[in-house]
């Protein structure tokens, strides 16, 4: 999906916003009226003015230097995710929302960004052997699974009470097989890169000053962030247990 259009959309509309809401601050300055109002529309302001800064440096970021060019979806997706913190940081500042939901929604964007992230770069070992297309489709099932699971816990208040411990327990045994079949998947797509070391690697390559050119050897940073996640996310739910093992 092309957002340029979009994007450049989005950030004429925060220069505006941020030009309106700088002349609302001033004329309260000078008349010296402040109250709860006041301050609202100045946080609106500091809000404006830091979503215009992220938009202007993701745009800056990613159509000068390709920063994100092998990484469309998550890219398209991080720049929705920050339209939509725009709004629902207006929301927040505004008192439309509650203050606990305003920040169960940004735990939301969060765990979104991570699964573009997530989803992105899997997408990048497929179309090469049929058994890493399956490995690759079965992972997307256990990360939509282990999103559908988090959901209840992020909104739910006690929701270890209220979900109970059976509902951790397949959780944790969904996070396991995300992160196993991830890391199979990264793990077979390499091999098979060095089985075919004639076959470009989307992985290998960035934009250097505009220009795509190969990087230097080795995973690009995103997926070794993607590793050490998936490995925690394996280990982490043995070692709980081992903790609690001990303790009772």
């Amino acid at each position: 999906m092309d957002l340029t259009e979009f994007k450049k959309f989005f950030l004429f509309n925060l220069i505006g916003s941020l030009i309106i809401s700088a002349s609302v601050a001033v004329v309260t300055v000078l008349i010296g009226i402040f109250n709860e109002v006041t301050w609202r529309v100045i946080t609106t302001l500091g809000m404006v003015a830091l979503h215009s800064l992220i938009s202007l440096a993701f745009i800056w970021g990613d159509e000068k230097e390709g920063t994100f060019n092998e990484l469309e979806f998550f890219s398209n997706t991080l720049f929705l995710l920050i339209v939509l913190s725009f709004i629902t940081s207006l929301f927040g500042i505004w008192e439309i929302l509650d203050e606990g939901l305003i920040w169960d929604i940004y735990i939301t964007y969060f765990l979104l960004g991570f699964v573009a992230l997530h989803g992105n770069i899997l997408y990048k070992a497929m179309h090469k052997e049929n058994y890493l297309d399956l490995i690759v489709y079965l992972n997307y099932v256990f990360m939509a699974l282990v999103v559908i699971l988090l959901l209840p816990i992020i909104y739910i208040d006690n929701s270890f009470t209220i979900l109970g411990e059976f509902y951790y327990r397949i959780l944790a045994a969904a996070g396991i097989i995300d992160g196993t079949l991830s890391i199979l998947a990264i793990i077979f797509y390499k091999l098979y890169m060095h089985k075919h070391p004639r076959v470009e690697d989307p992985l290998e390559y960035g934009y250097i000053q505009g220009e795509r050119r190969k990087k230097k050897k080795g995973l690009s940073w995103w997926v070794w962030i993607l590793i050490i996640y998936l490995i925690i996310q394996v280990s982490l739910p043995f070692f709980l247990w081992g903790i609690r093992g001990s303790i009772f």
